[in-house]
């Protein structure tokens, strides 16, 4: 397997938590999120980015390698109805809960004589995919104090439920996960190449073409991997071609190569 086919597996879009970098943006969003569970006295935390800005990326991480923080539940889609999602946190209690015997009212009875003081921490992403009110549910829980809950979401919709009233009387905690800079799209690539030994690819981007990448990608994590990973996919197929040497080369062609097939420039 030659070195662009090694490349392109680096940037899948995928949790391979090898693929962490410590860019301010991730860094600051990382420590407030931490900080903020850890405290245990916010009962409901929003992270908040558009799409493909990295909230999956960053549970994920706190659930698997921050060890001072216990999440007793992480929901990767809201796919549940009420009486379910109760259940399931009932079970968390290590209960063997029969299902859809007992009312909403009486699972919430339930869970407030087993837990309290935001002991618990709930992770669910995709918020933005709850029902009103399943919102309304999980504002009934944090409000009185069974769990702690952290709703990942895109930007637009979770700024819509906080402008609620019953919202903004609340204590709630908003994290929001900015957009890349070109700074930090360039260490991002750096650090995955070279720390698999990719050095001499590593050393092919210039600062012109990480301001390509991330004006094209629109500064969005999701974006410039899989942008990263076409390119070297381009890259790999001029190789097993033997192709012209200004396609085993990052620059104009191929970065523009990249973009028309990933659909960010369209050439119609």
């Amino acid at each position: 397997m030659n070195q662009f086919a090694v490349a392109k597996e680096l940037f899948s879009d995928d949790f391979d938590l090898g693929g962490y970098f410590d860019s301010l943006t991730f860094e600051y969003a990382k420590k407030s999120l931490v900080d903020a569970i850890t405290a245990h006295d916010t009962p409901l935390i929003f992270v908040l980015g558009n799409p493909g800005s990295g909230k999956s990326f960053l549970l994920n991480f706190i659930t698997k390698k921050v060890k001072n923080v216990k999440v007793a539940k992480y929901f990767t889609h809201p796919y549940f109805d009420d009486k379910e999602f109760l259940e399931i946190l009932l079970s968390l209690a290590g209960k063997n809960v029969e299902r859809n015997v007992h009312t909403t009212e009486a699972l919430i009875s339930h869970l407030k004589r087993n837990f309290s003081n935001l002991e618990y921490t709930i992770f669910i992403d995709e918020a933005q995919l709850l029902t009103e009110e399943q919102v309304e549910l999980i504002r009934i829980l944090s409000d009185q104090k069974i769990f702690q809950f952290v709703l990942a979401m895109h930007k637009k919709e979770g700024h819509y439920i906080l402008q609620k009233d019953h919202f903004k009387s609340r204590t709630t905690r908003l994290i929001e996960i900015e957009s890349l800079q070109d700074h930090e799209v360039a260490r991002y690539i750096e650090h995955r190449l070279i720390s698999n030994n990719l050095s001499e690819l590593a050393s092919m981007f210039k600062r012109s073409h990480i301001k390509f990448i991330n004006t094209y990608a629109k500064r969005n994590f999701r974006t410039t991997k899989k942008f990263t990973k076409t390119l070297f996919e381009i890259m790999n197929i001029a190789e097993k071609e033997d192709l012209g040497k200004s396609f085993k080369k990052v620059n104009y062609k191929t970065l523009t190569m990249s973009a028309i097939d990933i659909g960010l420039i369209d050439v119609k």
